[in-house]
C-alpha cells in the first residue's frame, strides 16, 4: 500500500536551502518511505507534524508514521526526523536515535530506567509525551499501573546545569519540580508536582487561584532563590531578558513564512528593539525564565512550577509579559472559556504592574516581544490553517504595541 501524506501549506522557497520546501511535499515523505524501508518497515502513512526552521540555515521536520514490519506483520509507528542544513549534508533518524540526545534512547528503554530507580518499582511504562529534535524530549513514566514519574531529556551540558540547580534550590521551600536523578546523559527523572496545569483549570471552568497569588509566586522565587544561586551568570542567550537578535530572527521568520506579513512584522520587531535600547535597564531577579499557565501546577491553595531550564537572572516583567501573551493566544484559540481567560489575564497583568511597581506601557512592549515570538507556533506544528493563525498572533503582537494604559 502507497502511504498516504497530509500535506500543510507549502514553504516558500529558500535559495539557501534548496531542498528545504521539498521537505514538506513528496519529496520529504519518499525520503522517510525509503528510510523506513531500509528499516524492514512498509510505511502506510507518512505526515509532517513539526518544522523548526532557520532560513537559510536549517529545516527539521518531524513526521509522524504508520507502518508494518516486513518479516511479521506486526504494526511500528516511528517519529522520523530529516533536517537540512545550509552546507552540510542531509540527516534522517528515528526517534529516540536523536544525535544531540545521546540520553534519549536510555530514557525510553523501560526496563533500563526500571533499574535506575531505587526502589526497583516491578514495572516501568514509558509514554513519550513531547518532542523537540536535538533540544528536548518529554517522557511519562508508569509504575506499577498507578504512580507517575516524568523523564526530561536535555543535551548533556543542560542535564548537568539542571542536576546542580535541583542540588541548590531543594531547600527553598518552594514546591518545584526538580529532578531527583538521572538515567544517562541529561536523562533526568522528575518526580510529579501534586495538583493540574492553571491551562486546564482555565479551559475547563475550575478553580482559579487568585491572580494575585499567582503574581506573588513570582516574588517567592526571586527571594527565596536569590540568595542560593549568587554565582549564577547573568542572563544571555536564554529566554530570561529581550534580545534584539531573537525580535528580528522572530521577524525574520515570520516574513519568510508569510511574505505580506513581513512590513508588519519589522515594525513590531523595530519598535520592540527600540524600547529595549531605550528603557532602563530592569532590576535583576531570579526569574523562570519561561513562565505561563501551563508551566504552574494548582493543588488547592498550593502553587508548583515546572519546566526550570531556563530559570536564573533576568527581567521579571519579561516573565509577567510572556505569561500575558500566552493568555492571549489561547483566549484567542477559539477556546470556549474565552471570556474567563481575557478577563484572568486583565486581573494578573494588573496583580504583575503592582508587584513589580511597573507602568503598563514597559509591560506592553514586552508583550509583544513574547507575541513575536509566539507568531511562528502555528508553523511549528504544521498546523492546517497556519498562515491565517500566524496573522493573526502578528496582530495581537500590533495591537499590543499601541496600549499605552
Amino acid at each position: 500500500m502507497a502511504a498516504a501524506a497530509v500535506r500543510p501549506p507549502s514553504l516558500p522557497v529558500d535559495l539557501d536551502l534548496p531542498g528545504a520546501a521539498g521537505l514538506l511535499a513528496d519529496a520529504g515523505v519518499q525520503r522517510v518511505i525509503r528510510f523506513l524501508d531500509g528499516r524492514g518497515l512498509d510505511a502506510h502513512r507518512v505526515e509532517p507534524a513539526q518544522a523548526h526552521y532557520r532560513p537559510g540555515r536549517w529545516l527539521a521536520v518531524c513526521y509522524r508514521t504508520a507502518a508494518v514490519e516486513h518479516a511479521s506483520g506486526s504494526p511500528s509507528c516511528p517519529t522520523v526526523t530529516v533536517e537540512c542544513r545550509a552546507g552540510e549534508a542531509d540527516l534522517i533518524w528515528a526517534f529516540p536515535d536523536d544525535p544531540s540526545l545521546p540520553g534519549l534512547a536510555v530514557a525510553t528503554d523501560g526496563a533500563h530506567v526500571r533499574r535506575r530507580l531505587r526502589p526497583h518499582p516491578e514495572e516501568v511504562v514509558v509514554e513519550p509525551l513531547r518532542y523537540r529534535p536535538r533540544r528536548r524530549a518529554v517522557l511519562r513514566y508508569r509504575l506499577d499501573g498507578d504512580r507517575l514519574l516524568y523523564g526530561k531529556v536535555v543535551t548533556p551540558r543542560r542535564g548537568r546545569r539542571l542536576l546542580a540547580l535541583a542540588g541548590t534550590l531543594r531547600s527553598t521551600g518552594l514546591r518545584l519540580a526538580l529532578p531527583a536523578g538521572h538515567a544517562g546523559p541529561g536523562a533526568l527523572v522528575v518526580p510529579a508536582l501534586p495538583g493540574t496545569p492553571l491551562r486546564d483549570l482555565l479551559l475547563a471552568g475550575g478553580q482559579l487561584p487568585s491572580p494575585e497569588r499567582v503574581a506573588a509566586l513570582s516574588v517567592e522565587l526571586h527571594q527565596r532563590c536569590s540568595p542560593l544561586l549568587v554565582s549564577e551568570r547573568p542572563a544571555g542567550g536564554t529566554r530570561r531578558v529581550v534580545e534584539p537578535a531573537t525580535a528580528l530572527c522572530a521577524a525574520q521568520l515570520v516574513a519568510r513564512l508569510l511574505p505580506g506579513e513581513a512590513c508588519a512584522a519589522g515594525r513590531v520587531a523595530e519598535a520592540v528593539i527600540g524600547w529595549a535600547e531605550t528603557s532602563p535597564a530592569p532590576e535583576e531577579w531570579i526569574v523562570h525564565g519561561d513562565l505561563y499557565e501551563n508551566q504552574i501546577f494548582v493543588d488547592g491553595e498550593t502553587l508548583g512550577l515546572v519546566d526550570l531550564d531556563d530559570l536564573g537572572p533576568g527581567d521579571p516583567l519579561l516573565d509577567a509579559a510572556n505569561f500575558s501573551a500566552h493568555l492571549r493566544v489561547l483566549a484567542a484559540s477559539g477556546a470556549p472559556a474565552a471570556a474567563v481567560i481575557h478577563r484572568y489575564r486583565e486581573e494578573l497583568r494588573a496583580a504583575f504592574l503592582r508587584r513589580l511597581d511597573a507602568h503598563p506601557a514597559t509591560l506592553a512592549w514586552r508583550e509583544a516581544y513574547c507575541l513575536l515570538r509566539l507568531a511562528t507556533g502555528p508553523f511549528r506544528v504544521l498546523h492546517p490553517e497556519w498562515p491565517r493563525r500566524m496573522a493573526d498572533r502578528l496582530a495581537l503582537a500590533t495591537e499590543t504595541l499601541s496600549v499605552r494604559r
